[in-house]
């Protein structure tokens, strides 16, 4: 495993297999990811500590944000998310976070719309 710094806090990643990956998401209280959504990959997220508001939408956000809204709602330890490709989501730490993520299509990069911290790619 190796640690990626982020401007939210860090990661802990570890190689799977064919493509599968898991990383623990380290969210310090008070920051967020970036609004984001991927092209390919789904992701599991399991919040194993801390507590954190999730916005997330549908494949069909973009084409009608009317008919499938983004959504809010708040995680905490045991909650579980499915995130499948296409759809944007968000991670708000209200409390310092721990989220394990596991993920497909390791090389599929994702396409973010909003970022607190100026990153684009």
């Amino acid at each position: 495993s190796h640690k990626q710094k982020k401007p939210w806090g860090h990661e802990t990643i570890w190689p799977g297999h064919s493509g599968i990956h898991g990383k623990i998401l380290h969210i310090k209280a008070g920051c967020k990811t970036s609004l984001k959504y991927h092209k390919l990959k789904a992701e599991s997220l399991f919040f194993v500590a801390g507590r954190a508001k999730v916005s997330y939408g549908s494949e069909r956000t973009f084409d009608d944000p009317v008919g499938s809204p983004m959504q809010e709602q708040e995680f905490g330890p045991g909650d579980t998310l499915m995130v499948q490709s296409g759809c944007p989501y968000r991670i708000h730490a209200i409390e310092h976070c721990e989220v394990i993520e596991i993920g497909n299509h390791l090389g599929d990069t994702a396409v973010r719309i909003e970022d607190d911290y100026g990153r684009t790619d």
